[in-house]
């Protein structure tokens, strides 16, 4: 978000958002916590760069998810379905109650606030990070491994990616003749409990080969990462889903459910994603080529931060190839070498995938998408027919 923007601001542009997508809930309590000072103050008591919206909104779901009682739950679909209750009709007028909840519980929350920091863990953005790992692994002999770190990896959900279902579904009205035998694409391990669906904008023949590559080490960095098997840290996970989801949040508990029981599972490392990249990526195959990666965790830096990010990537090339790839909001990330959108005019779409490497190479739009995965624009471009072998790649 703008620097310059308010607290309040922050909470409007906020309603906004979750309202496009569906959140209802969320859209009428930050519209009017956006007028409300006491709720404000609870936010301002975070740390400077986690005071926006969705950390208020994550330490009361936590709450209600750990079975504190209050009518807000009624209005919350994820709380039955989480403690295994009979959904109830709500009770009482939505803001009313949350701020009723908000100042009954004020300082449970302002531990929370204080301490915690907002996790997303969103597999769906998985639909863009298998194509764009197909193609990198392309460009190398078939079946040479690659190492992976996750930069923002909260519970490192998104490096089990070889553990989820994949259908893509062509976009009524669009494609070509390639596209005619088939409206849907399936990829990855059709058996799992998480099923990822993704529409594709400009027919399915736009995307690349959805092949699983082969990752044999895998680690994930984050400021504070969450054990998937730890009660607590897996609730807090699912507080961060936005309560009119359930089929998002279902899918991410699904998630956790495959990360406990991974008898090998990423390594997880505790440190800064700028300060840290660099100690943490030797300890990931080395050797073998790298993919460094995240989504929408640059947001939350500042733009000189990106900028440092940028060359703490860059600079891990000089002994192996290293593919840098992120999924990021370009209005929020304007420290990443983003490329413009080759097809101008406004788009829905808010995150961005992208791609380049080796050093001195040029940043390589790949797609746009839905920031939640669910649909996906693939560019053309001539590295998706000649490989990506020794290239930076930013996603």
């Amino acid at each position: 978000m703008a620097e310059t923007m308010t607290l309040a601001d922050h909470f409007r542009a906020f309603a906004e958002s979750s309202a496009r997508d569906g959140a209802v809930t969320y859209g009428t309590i930050c519209r009017g916590a956006a007028d409300d000072p006491e709720l404000l103050d609870l936010v301002a008591r975070a740390p400077v760069t986690q005071q926006r919206p969705n950390l208020l909104l994550a330490a009361v779901h936590f709450l209600l998810l750990g079975g504190t009682p209050h009518p807000l739950a009624t209005h919350y679909d994820t709380v039955a379905a989480y403690l295994g209750t009979d959904p109830v009709a709500p009770v009482g007028h939505l803001r009313l109650e949350f701020k009723d909840f908000c100042m009954t519980h004020r300082d449970e929350l302002l531990e929370l606030i204080a301490t915690g920091s907002t996790q997303t863990n969103e597999v769906g953005r998985c639909t863009a990070l298998l194509p764009a790992l197909s193609l990198i692994a392309a460009g190398y002999d078939r079946g040479q491994p690659l190492g992976l770190l996750d930069l923002g990896t909260s519970a490192g959900l998104n490096l089990l990616f070889d553990r989820y279902a994949y259908t893509y579904r062509r976009r009524d009205g669009e494609g070509d003749h390639r596209d005619s035998d088939h409206a849907t694409l399936e990829a990855g391990d059709q058996s799992s409990a998480v099923r990822l669906e993704c529409s594709v904008r400009g027919g399915l023949s736009s995307l690349p080969s959805l092949e699983v590559p082969s990752a044999t080490s895998r680690a994930g960095l984050d400021r504070a990462p969450i054990d998937p098997r730890n009660e607590a840290g897996a609730r807090w996970l699912l507080a961060c889903m936005w309560p009119d989801h359930l089929p998002r949040f279902a899918r991410v508990g699904a998630a956790l459910e495959i990360a406990r029981a991974d008898p090998h599972p990423p390594v997880l490392h505790t440190g800064d994603m700028v300060d840290d990249v660099g100690a943490v990526a030797e300890t990931v195959a080395p050797g073998q080529p790298l993919v460094v990666f995240h989504s929408w965790v640059a947001a939350y830096l500042t733009e000189t931060r990106q900028r440092e990010l940028v060359d703490a990537v860059r600079r891990l090339s000089t002994s192996r190839p290293v593919h840098y790839l992120y999924a990021e909001s370009p209005v929020d990330t304007r420290g990443l070498p983003t490329p413009p959108s080759p097809e101008p005019g406004p788009t829905s779409d808010v995150a961005t995938v992208l791609v380049h490497v080796p050093p001195g190479g040029e940043a390589i739009r790949l797609a746009d998408m839905h920031h939640h995965g669910r649909s996906l624009r693939w560019w053309p471009s001539p590295s998706t027919s000649s490989g990506l072998h020794g290239q930076l790649v930013i996603l």
